[in-house]
């Protein structure tokens, strides 16, 4: 599945809560090698990444060019840093992959959100 990056203005509304679950998020760097151990079966396209240093998280699958069936480099920075959003809240919408949205806040908080919980305006 290939992201589809929006516009800089594409704004969506925030329809239900949702509350991040990782407060220590994953961060790769272009280069850097990680081990891939699973697929999430809810959300497609998500992979369960960990690295050398132990930190471990979910990433997009088609940010990895395999080396082997458990190993991966990544093709570019990715942080997987989650918004905590509330009802009525406007983000502003950078990037759409595998069921999520990369959104920005008003105060510039910029991380991902289920596009289950938000609606385009």
């Amino acid at each position: 599945m290939k992201a589809v990056v929006y516009p800089a203005k594409t704004s969506v509304k925030v329809i239900r809560d949702y509350r991040s679950a990782y407060p220590d998020p994953l961060t790769l760097r272009e280069g850097e090698r990680a081990q891939i151990s699973h697929c999430d079966l809810q959300w497609r396209g998500w992979i369960w990444v960990t690295l050398e240093s132990g930190q471990a998280g979910w990433a997009p699958q088609q940010l990895f060019t395999p080396v082997s069936a458990h190993e991966g480099i990544c093709q570019q920075p990715y942080c997987a840093h989650e918004l905590t959003v509330q009802t009525g809240e406007q983000l502003v919408v950078r990037q759409h992959l595998n069921g999520w949205y990369l959104a920005e806040k008003a105060d510039g908080d910029l991380g991902w959100v289920p596009q289950e919980h938000v609606a385009l305006m």
